[in-house]
């Protein structure tokens, strides 16, 4: 909010400085507020709805899925694997997270941004395009 209304922010914190116009101020400042709120509420009311599409597209995968809910549940946290470091963090063996991985690109819920044969990176994207909405930077 204040890097969209930049501007704005700069010259009622002059009006302050020269003017001692606080109430101006304050209320652009509360609005700030107000809008950053109501923005993170909605992001994440719109996570939860992916987290639980998701889970739901997991739930049909047999026995693959208890892998696959256990890697879900650690990119919510870190965002881009790989399968070495899902071996190391989460006691797993490096086929079962590659299998696991796979199984989910192949269900359009994650992504592989490398291109690589070996030491493959894979990331949620949905999940990242929720969390970098209105991030962009300005022209």
């Amino acid at each position: 909010y204040l890097k969209q209304n930049r501007q704005l922010y700069y010259d009622l914190l002059q009006e302050v400085r020269t003017e001692g116009a606080w109430r101006t101020w304050l209320e652009f400042f509360l609005e700030g507020i107000t809008h950053c709120s109501k923005q993170a509420v909605n992001t994440v009311n719109t996570t939860n709805k992916l987290f639980e599409h998701d889970f739901k597209i997991i739930a049909s995968m047999g026995r693959i899925k208890f892998s696959c809910e256990t890697i879900l549940e650690y990119m919510k946290k870190l965002p881009q694997v790989s399968v070495p470091l899902l071996a190391r963090e989460l006691n797993m063996t490096a086929p079962t997270a590659r299998s696991a991985l796979n199984q989910m690109v192949n269900n359009g819920i994650l992504e592989e941004i490398s291109g690589k044969k070996r030491d493959k990176v894979y990331i949620y994207r949905s999940y990242l395009d929720i969390l970098e909405k209105g991030t962009e930077p300005l022209k």
